[in-house]
């Protein structure tokens, strides 16, 4: 589920009960294997932070979402390192707590390019960078952090 965001013609905000990926390299990646807060830092000049939307690959298994990023992604020629992750946002809490905490307001925005519909920003940060990265950083589930590159079954 979708809302139209205020001021963006034909952008939509998704609702807090959907999930977005957040593609994760090597060095973002803390001992614990979750992202440390540079994972979600805004680089320069950067007005959001790219991430894709889960629920666009209308499949509640997670795996089958992370599988549609991974083609999305590929199917842009984005380079998806072996040593890469995918880290796990729920929308509602990361405005809630953004909002609760650092008195932030952020938006998870669909962008839907022709060639990556589940394609996502989030807004709304640009001043705050350190503390919201560092917020959104700890709200990633361990659970919820999966490899960038699908790993080989093996039969046992």
């Amino acid at each position: 589920m979708v809302h139209v965001v205020q001021g963006t013609p034909g952008r939509r905000a998704l609702a807090d009960s959907q999930h977005v990926a957040r593609y994760c390299r090597a060095r973002e990646i803390g001992g614990d294997g979750t992202p440390i807060p540079t994972a979600f830092r805004l680089r320069p000049g950067e007005e959001y932070l790219s991430t894709n939307w889960l629920e666009h690959f209308h499949d509640s298994e997670r795996s089958t979402q992370i599988d549609g990023v991974r083609r999305a992604l590929s199917g842009k020629g984005f380079h998806i390192s072996r040593n890469a992750t995918f880290a796990v946002l729920n929308v509602g809490s990361a405005t809630t707590q953004c909002s609760n905490t650092l008195n932030v307001d952020i938006q998870f925005v669909v962008l839907g390019e022709s060639h990556d519909p589940s394609h996502t920003g989030i807004y709304g940060y640009v001043a705050q960078n350190a503390t919201v990265a560092e917020l959104l950083a700890g709200l990633v589930n361990p659970r919820e952090v999966y490899p960038a590159v699908a790993r080989p079954v093996r039969d046992p």
